[in-house]
């Protein structure tokens, strides 16, 4: 008779133990593992690694002197018609940029080289929509509001390409800046002229009228009082008209809602409501116990004489209109690009982390998703 010991047989709740574990393991195989083993063959072997090239300018300008008139009637002048920030932003991510970058900073050879990752390589004859796209995944601009500069970051598969598409992007900031001062300057330039065509007309009507009257506007006295109005009324002449060339500027370079532009309009408001106050003022200067006809030429004298101040500022406005006068704004890029001297291989392994652990938390909560519902069900 046979007494040799038999072997335990599993109990059926170990083998659904066993069944569990295999599931588990075979859940993190294919979930984890795979996820992960594909993350680490592609940053190892299939996308070459990008060097990085930074740089960062700000734009710069001449910011002008507050004056007298402006403190006296408790305003501030306006800053100084830099070119926002944005707009040169907007265009290096643009078609126009990658044109220019093409012609001369060699943008295609950078990324036309062989590469086993298809998002790696761009072809020459790419759409322009794709280019783009391509373009803005290998270049990024950031504009701070707080210090007014502008960060920008070049990833190219060389050392040698990353700093020539960087210093690309630098000249292409400085070539927009270029043809936004001069829309700028002919826009302030074309609102000087029309100023003074309009001032023009209104002291040549008010000479004819005084003239008129009186036959020799040179033997004409004003009150104290209506020339102190005068003087104060040719000074805030002088300012209006240098707010307003200054106002054709802020526009080409601000949006039309940018608190510079607000900013701007609401002090030619403020100024032209304390001209017409003391216009007023002045006019009523004479007095009404006055003879009709000598109140009539005091009236003519004080509109020819605020005419004349007008059109005088509307002139000196025109002359500090002139490209030659006017103060241009430029890009300083006081950070310059530098060649790099490393690539990203070895940091874009943390990739490879970020991978398994949002791997892992979706298993988990996959396995804790089917957990709830299978519970529901039984």
């Amino acid at each position: 008779m046979n007494t040799t010991p038999q072997a335990s047989q599993p109990t059926p709740r170990e083998l659904v133990r066993r069944e569990q574990r295999r599931r588990a393991l075979r859940s993190v195989a294919i979930w984890v593992l795979g996820p992960t083993l594909l993350a680490t063959v592609y940053y190892a072997v299939i996308t070459p690694p990008q060097y990085e090239t930074d740089a960062t300018f700000s734009i710069r300008g001449a910011q002008p002197a507050s004056t007298g008139v402006l403190a006296g009637l408790g305003l501030v002048a306006p800053p100084g018609a830099t070119t926002d920030p944005r707009l040169v932003v907007n265009y290096l991510i643009s078609p126009a940029a990658i044109s220019d970058l093409k012609a001369h900073y060699g943008f295609s050879q950078a990324f036309s080289h062989f590469s086993l990752d298809p998002f790696a390589y761009l072809s020459p004859n790419s759409s322009i929509e794709w280019t783009t796209w391509f373009w803005n995944n290998h270049m990024k601009a950031a504009y701070d509001s707080t210090s007014n500069d502008v960060n920008v970051q070049i990833y190219a598969y060389s050392p040698q390409e990353s700093l020539r598409l960087a210093q690309g992007v630098l000249a292409a900031a400085k070539t927009v800046e270029d043809v936004l001062n001069k829309e700028v300057q002919q826009g302030s330039l074309n609102l000087a002229i029309a100023q003074v065509a309009s001032t023009k007309k209104d002291y040549d009507a008010s000479t004819r009228k005084i003239t008129a009257l009186t036959g020799n506007v040179n033997t004409l006295t004003i009150t104290t009082q209506a020339a102190e109005a005068v003087a104060l009324v040719g000074q805030i002449d002088a300012q209006l008209a240098t707010l307003k060339v200054s106002q054709a500027a802020v526009q080409a370079s601000f949006n039309p809602n940018a608190p510079q532009s607000k900013s701007v309009a609401e002090q030619i408001a403020n100024l032209e409501a304390q001209r017409n106050k003391q216009i007023a003022q002045a006019k009523s200067a004479p007095g009404a116990s006055q003879a009709e006809h000598d109140v009539e030429v005091q009236a003519a004298l004080l509109d020819y004489q605020f005419a004349q101040k007008n059109y005088f500022a509307a002139e000196s406005a025109l002359v500090a209109a002139q490209p030659q006068n006017q103060n241009q704004s430029f890009v300083v890029a006081y950070i310059p690009p530098m060649l790099p001297q490393a690539s990203d291989y070895w940091k874009r392994f943390l990739n490879v982390v970020a991978v398994a652990l949002a791997s892992a938390l979706l298993l988990g909560a996959g396995s804790l998703g089917y957990s709830v519902i299978k519970d529901h069900l039984q």
